[in-house]
């Protein structure tokens, strides 16, 4: 074994201890966090790139006014395919929010338990089952289901099953809310009768209220972990499907970043999801980030005015339901096929997000040309930052990309308290 490659994994150790190292974990200044600008990061381009001058502006001032006055609830929901899933990218830039002294965290938000479908879970909250549950995702052709923002659902037909969340594993960050909702398809009279119980401590229930999309508990004290169990209450209850919880902090005003991403997700697939907009509607996002992109220009061939047209009707159904929430839309990275061939498709995929950003007034951020441009994978790898088939990154890798995605945003932001 070459030296280099010895030495290796502990240059990828040093970046993960160089980007996780906090003065206080509520320092909110960018520079009082050690940073290495490597000399391939154009930090010139870091910056958000808005088609037309005041979409963000609504969310900024709701930002401010929780900022200036501690008043209001801010939401973000980052939606998206693998590299949103595993929570690593989304988890820096909520975990930056959360140090920023301008603002304080409402709960955890919206989130989907992975793990009791057999497939990977945010590191950041802790999922058990009981019970047989069955996942479908949006992404598999041959799956279906009644999708709604988390693009997957977990379905039981096993009246004894149960779901355990703990939302505050994280050893420095804390989450915990006094309500949460359960998502499901509510209306449907095969649906079991959900029931959730706190598990951290002896909050009591203090409400349940019935909506179109989801139940909602509402309890004494916030919670940090919680079981989703259920009752049956008739002989035409036989089955329940879960599109997701989101946990929140009625008591208290503050932001919460909620992230939720399909492995192998397409814009064709969020299509699918004939919940999503109901689910947007309940869920109520000031700002939407969308990381799509990357798996439809990855598989040769490439149609790049397909792509077009099915990312620009998404959007379209996206601003129908929420018409006046922000949308940001993040460029694939660079990436190789097969581990070694360049991709060029990714550009053409990004020339089309562009046309789609400037006919819909969108805003973006070019992490493509951020990171360094074609074939810059090569040298994140160089520097331990990708995962082995250097399409995804790793824990550095996505915490090093969480990173610059925040400073643009709050960048973007601090001028438009400038001025605003």
């Amino acid at each position: 074994m070459s030296l280099q490659n010895k030495i290796r994994p502990f240059i990828g150790l040093l970046t993960v201890l160089i980007l996780v190292a906090h003065a206080t974990p509520k320092s909110g200044n960018n520079k009082n966090r050690p940073f290495v600008a490597y000399d391939f990061i154009r930090m010139d381009l870091n910056q958000l790139q808005p088609f037309g001058d005041t979409i963000l502006y609504p969310f900024y001032r709701k930002l401010k006014n929780l900022s200036e006055h501690k008043e209001g609830h801010v939401k973000i929901l980052h939606l998206g395919d693998s590299h949103i899933q595993a929570d690593l990218f989304s988890g820096w830039v909520r975990q930056r929010f959360y140090e920023n002294p301008q603002f304080q965290m409402s709960g955890r938000g919206f989130i989907f338990p992975f793990k009791a479908v057999k497939t990977n879970n945010p590191y950041n909250y802790k999922v058990s089952k009981i019970g047989e549950w069955k996942g479908q995702r949006c992404s598999i052709s041959y799956h279906k289901s009644n999708w709604g923002a988390a693009g997957i659902t977990a379905h039981t037909n096993q009246q004894f099953a149960k779901i355990n969340v703990n939302v505050s594993t994280d050893s420095i960050y804390s989450y915990s809310g006094n309500r949460v909702d359960v998502y499901y398809p509510v209306n449907d009279k095969t649906q079991f009768t959900p029931v959730v119980q706190p598990l951290s401590n002896n909050a009591r229930l203090q409400s349940v209220e019935k909506h179109d999309q989801y139940v909602s508990f509402k309890f004494d004290k916030a919670i940090k972990e919680f079981r989703l169990s259920f009752r049956k209450e008739n002989k035409h209850q036989t089955q329940f499907s879960l599109r997701g919880f989101d946990v929140e902090n009625d008591k208290m005003n503050g932001l919460t970043y909620s992230s939720v991403g399909v492995n192998g997700a397409k814009a064709t697939s969020f299509l699918r999801c004939k919940e999503l907009n109901n689910d947007l509607k309940a869920i109520q996002p000031d700002l939407i980030i969308l990381s799509l992109g990357t798996n439809d220009a990855f598989v040769p061939p490439f149609y790049p005015t397909v792509f077009y047209q099915k990312y620009l009707s998404l959007i379209e159904e996206i601003q129908t339901t929420l018409p006046e929430a922000a949308i940001l839309i993040t460029t694939p990275g660079d990436n190789l096929r097969k581990s070694r061939y360049i991709n060029k498709d990714n550009v053409k995929a990004i020339q089309e997000l562009y046309k789609v950003a400037q006919e819909r007034n969108l805003a973006v951020w070019d992490f493509f040309q951020v990171m360094g441009g074609l074939s810059s994978i090569n040298k994140w790898n160089e520097k331990s930052m990708t995962a082995g088939d250097k399409v995804h990154l790793n824990r550095s890798g996505y915490q090093y990309q969480g990173e610059l995605l925040y400073r643009a945003i709050i960048s973007d932001y601090n001028k438009f308290t400038t001025y605003h």
